[in-house]
């Protein structure tokens, strides 16, 4: 199979090492972060990104607060669970998961 490169900037295959540039326009700062390579290649992350990793990581300890909260209820016998609200969300989300949507 031949691939055709006709008219495409940038496929030269003696241009293999080199990367084009990209403008930059509004350089680092609050909305994100740019970390510059050796050969002046960037990579730019953007504050959502940021965001969400935050996010990430307070729901992370948010869940393993609510597991060691369980454990020790578990650990005392205190732990009971509630069978109808467990299988309505079973049923709830096998109907969901059917419609080609898992929650």
């Amino acid at each position: 199979m031949k691939i055709q490169t006709d008219g495409l900037q940038g496929t030269n295959p003696l241009e293999t090492g080199r990367t084009q540039g990209v403008p930059h326009p509004g350089g680092s700062g609050a909305n994100g972060s740019t970390v510059a390579g050796h050969e002046g290649d960037t990579v730019q992350i953007s504050g959502i990104s940021q965001q969400l990793a935050d996010s990430n990581a307070l729901d992370g300890k948010q869940r393993e607060n609510r597991v060691a909260e369980l454990a020790a209820l578990y650990g005392k016998g205190q732990y009971q669970v509630n069978s109808a609200a467990l299988s309505q969300k079973l049923v709830s989300n096998s109907i969901s998961a059917g419609e080609g949507g898992a929650k």
